[in-house]
């Protein structure tokens, strides 16, 4: 009996205590509130922890792009890491007690060698509610790395105007080049890693084991040339050994928009010259040290249709020369002078400036000078005028001494092969402009310049081993001066 009514009393505790509801909320929150307390100590230390982060992103961000800018606007300099520092130290608050210095080196980026800069910094401090369960410090590591193409106040006397091809611009052998006035190839032709680079800087062969490196420099090197050129410019990229070869600034992957071809858009002069020129050596007599007869020659302006060939002691008379097909050879041991002169190449025309007659076009790479003296000066404003050009081409033209017609076939339009020939002597004196847009020039030997500077422009240009230029201007005078606008964007 007590055990029968015992059990209905439980019974009816048991229901009545199923049916009420009233502290439910009690357990419920009494079972969720290690999840409530960890939600909340979670997301307090979540937001502590991205709130160093970004700190440190963004002073990272800029000290890289201070970096990046400090050799954008300066290749050469050292003090980048100071510059970078500097603008992390600025930027940085949260964080300044417990980060790291920030770690700023040159990098590499999309196949260029040491044309960015990497920063990493880190912060290392315990989270309240994390740490609980840890035991240990957070550490918060960022990285940011920006490119930079460089920039610097530059003059030009060497330019290659071709846009595309590599070996725009060769430095052959031994040459020497020293004349401190600025080379440019304005062509984007790259040599890029197109794997990665190792921790040396090397760039990591392909699986199939060749290797990594595609491609070809627009301006490269083949010997131990000496180079001075002041600062060395390209679209595309330059030989690294210029790197080891020279202190010069040295400026790649520069928009081709900033790099201008001084003489584009001005037309050769062709249909001002309306006579036919003519050439003559005539004998004068026996010479006093030597016996033989002496010829000496008088050239006038005008048009020469199968070329023009110095075969004496001759006198240019001034004014403009326009060689129409046929060779331009001014060379063997002949004086030659010319002031205040112009020719222009057309029709296909070739040029060869000093060096002996046997060796000015033959698709060879070692060429020898003579003891020929030569005197050209280029063409005068007055004398442009004259021929009735207008004043604004005139004023573009004034000091051009040899100038290939920009709408001929030029005298090696595929660049391959010597081209047009430079070889001078230390008796070669030759100022002024020289042009060649559609063709190469091959520069040996030495010249001097007198009055004015020396500019030599031409579709690619080759200097050999025999090559020692040394100056581009007469004293006092300078090339004008152009600047090179750096860039720099971020890139992780």
């Amino acid at each position: 009996m007590i055990l029968r009514r015992s059990a209905k009393s439980a019974s009816r505790f048991l229901k009545r205590f199923r049916r009420e509801t009233s502290a439910n909320a009690l357990i419920l929150t009494a079972f969720g509130m290690p999840m409530v307390i960890g939600g909340g100590g979670f997301a307090i230390d979540f937001a502590q922890f991205y709130l160093w982060k970004r700190e440190l992103q963004y002073a990272a961000d800029q000290a890289a792009m201070a970096a990046a800018w400090e050799l954008a606007e300066n290749p050469n300099s050292t003090e980048y890491v100071a510059r970078g520092t500097t603008e992390f130290d600025a930027n940085e608050a949260v964080t300044s007690t417990f980060n790291t210095a920030p770690t700023i080196v040159k990098s590499h980026y999309a196949g260029v060698l040491n044309n960015a800069i990497t920063v990493n910094v880190s912060a290392t401090k315990r989270l309240p509610f994390t740490s609980y369960f840890t035991k240990s410090d957070t550490t918060v590591s960022v990285m940011s790395q920006a490119a930079f193409t460089g920039g610097a106040t530059v003059s030009n006397c060497l330019i290659a105007t071709e846009e595309s091809d590599s070996d725009a611009i060769r430095l052959n052998g031994d040459a020497v080049f020293t004349a401190e006035c600025g080379i440019l190839a304005m062509s984007d032709s790259k040599r890029l890693c197109v794997t990665s680079f190792d921790l040396d800087g090397d760039c990591i062969d392909k699986d199939d084991g060749s290797s990594g490196w595609e491609g070809r420099d627009a301006i490269v090197v083949n010997g131990q040339p000496t180079i001075d050129a002041g600062s060395i410019t390209s679209a595309g990229t330059i030989d690294d050994q210029l790197n080891e070869m020279t202190d010069d600034i040295i400026l790649e992957n520069i928009p081709r928009d900033q790099l201008l071809d001084p003489f584009a858009g001005i037309d050769a002069p062709v249909d001002y010259v309306t006579n036919e020129g003519s050439y003559t050596c005539k004998a004068t007599g026996k010479g006093k040290k030597s016996g033989e007869t002496v010829e000496l020659g008088i050239a006038k302006p005008g048009i020469y249709t199968r070329g023009l060939t110095v075969a004496c002691d001759t006198t240019f008379q001034s004014g403009i020369y326009v060689i129409d097909g046929g060779s331009l050879k001014i060379n063997g041991d002949h004086q030659v002078i010319g002031n205040d002169v112009m020719f222009i190449l057309t029709g296909g025309a070739k040029l060869a400036l000093g060096g002996s007659s046997t060796n000015n076009f033959e698709n060879t790479t070692d060429f020898t000078t003579d003891g020929t003296e030569i005197n050209l000066q280029g063409i005068t404003y007055n004398t442009l005028i004259g021929y009735g050009i207008p004043d604004a081409e005139a004023t573009a033209m004034a000091g051009m001494l040899i100038f290939e017609d920009p709408t001929s076939e030029g005298a090696n339009p595929s660049g391959e092969g010597n081209g047009h020939l430079f070889a001078g002597t230390s008796n070669t004196w030759v100022s002024g402009a020289i042009y060649l847009p559609k063709s190469s020039i091959t520069m040996a030997g030495t010249a001097q310049v007198a009055n004015m500077c020396l500019m030599i422009v031409a579709n690619k240009v080759t200097l050999t081993g025999t090559t020692d230029m040394t100056e581009f201007c007469p004293s006092g005078q300078s090339h004008q001066t152009s600047v090179i606008y750096g860039t720099v964007k971020l890139i992780a």
